[in-house]
């Protein structure tokens, strides 16, 4: 049996305004006890007008949780695959690296349509791997020349990006042939976008035929055990 007080309390909450279950959860009673002794209890549409308010703000903060939950399981999950990846890899040595940038070369560098050794890419962190890579065959940075190409829209931030490069890589400005402009159907960008804008970088090494040959047998001869 519940005390008349408490039955008091809950009318009293009911009458301010407070759902069913809310008041159920904090007097620990059950929602149907507290709705049979609400049955008789008159709401005005203000206070109705309230109780659904605060019933989609509690939804809303259920979803909001809901979602932060899902974006940290998802952060969790993704950090421990890529752990797991790292160690199916274990310690990177100098012929992993030889092996893994002669498959960058094959899928994004120039091969028997010119006598150049070039290399193509938009992603930074690839384009720094590259150049380490052909470090292995001692390339120095100084015998590279690079090209820059960027869409029409970004024009204006020709400078901006080109500095991002020469920062990024350690390099002299005179080591960058005219910038290539390419048309564009882009009509506008957010400031993300925009600052997300690297253009795509053309990496060639001075007097490279000869290296060039020599990773076009080498990817050639992988190519024959795929």
């Amino acid at each position: 049996m519940h005390s008349v007080a408490v039955k008091q309390k809950v009318k009293s909450l009911r009458i301010k305004g407070t759902s069913i279950g809310d008041i159920a959860n904090n007097l620990k009673l059950s929602k149907s006890t507290v709705s049979m002794w609400c049955k008789d209890i008159f709401l005005s549409s203000l206070i109705q007008k309230k109780i659904s308010e605060d019933g989609k703000n509690k939804f809303l903060a259920g979803m909001l949780r809901y979602s932060e939950r899902k974006r940290k399981e998802r952060i969790e999950r993704r950090e421990s695959f890529k752990i797991s990846g790292a160690d199916l890899v274990g310690k990177v040595t100098e012929r992993d690296m030889l092996v893994m940038g002669l498959g960058m070369y094959w899928g994004e560098g120039y091969k028997y349509e010119n006598s150049e050794l070039g290399f193509t890419n938009s992603n930074p962190k690839i384009i720094i791997f590259y150049i380490r890579w052909l470090n292995l065959f001692g390339v120095s940075i100084n015998d590279l020349i690079f090209r820059l190409t960027i869409n029409s829209f970004f024009k204006e931030y020709e400078s901006e990006i080109k500095s991002f490069w020469i920062n990024l890589l350690g390099v002299k400005e005179i080591q960058f042939s005219k910038t290539t402009i390419i048309k564009t159907l882009l009509l506008k960008a957010s400031l993300e976008e925009r600052q997300r804008y690297k253009g795509i970088l053309r990496v060639k090494a001075r007097r490279g035929l000869d290296l060039k040959n020599k990773i076009l047998g080498a990817i050639e001869h992988i190519s024959k055990h795929a």
